[in-house]
């Protein structure tokens, strides 16, 4: 009889042994639980190999149009966007120059809602953000987060607004954002998630925005990027359609 301490912990031929198995059995018990090892990491290894890939080729779809890049110098539409944005094109340029009349419209519309519009910078940005949060846009929330910030969106007020849960009717809204604010998030969200904006919702916005061109104008800038985020979606514009939004520091 082989005799094993209570802190070691015995192998399969001690057991064996101290069973009084012959060794032929020994040596299958040995091989089967060999062959049971390797199956089991073989197991692992598979479902770490299938979630990376499926990770690959669902997460990050490319890109579903082309991304038109024109030369410097080869075409005029193209040359008057870098003008406009330091010598670059952003990738939802790129997508958009797949077709050259709508982008000449797209460009003119949104030239009006960033440095035309009588709606106040921080309210402007609040909507866009919400948005982008709401439709999980990343794209949308990566280029406009630094623009939110320097118009004076706080990270704390960020944060807020990042979480799809958040309620512009909750007790955290109101210790947050000030009365103008919150109408606006209380629009945004209902024209995102619903379409249908109620009267309690407009009247709250209408007391908050009394100008007519102020709140036309309001109205028409979270419309114009629930547009935006659609697109960006539908098209995955830079590949990031499945990537979650980012998070505020």
């Amino acid at each position: 009889m082989v005799y094993v301490k209570a802190s070691e912990k015995p192998s399969i031929k001690v057991v064996c042994e101290s069973m009084g198995l012959q060794s032929s059995l020994c040596i299958i018990m040995q091989f089967s639980f060999t062959l049971q090892l390797f199956f089991s990491l073989l197991w692992l290894v598979g479902v770490s190999f299938a979630a990376e890939l499926n990770n690959m080729t669902h997460s990050q779809p490319a890109q579903r149009i082309l991304k038109v890049n024109p030369a410097p110098g080869t075409n005029a539409l193209a040359d008057s966007i870098r003008m406009e944005q330091n010598g670059t094109l952003r990738a939802l340029d790129m997508a958009l120059l797949n077709s050259p009349q709508f982008t000449i419209g797209w460009n003119a519309l949104f030239r009006q809602i960033r440095y035309n519009s009588t709606v106040p910078g921080n309210i402007r940005e609040l909507s866009i953000l919400r948005i982008a949060a709401l439709q999980g846009a990343a794209y949308q929330w990566q280029q406009h987060e630094s623009v939110g910030r320097s118009e004076g969106l706080t990270s704390a007020q960020l944060k807020l607004i990042r979480d799809p849960a958040f309620s512009p009717y909750g007790i955290s809204a109101s210790s947050s954002f000030n009365a103008k604010q919150i109408a606006a998030l209380k629009f945004a969200d209902a024209s995102t998630k619903n379409s249908h904006v109620y009267d309690e919702v407009w009247n709250g916005l209408a007391k908050q925005f009394p100008n007519a061109q102020q709140i036309t104008e309001l109205v028409l800038t979270v419309s114009a990027y629930n547009l935006v985020s659609r697109f960006l979606l539908a098209v995955s514009v830079d590949g990031v359609a499945e990537m979650q939004v980012p998070y505020p520091v």
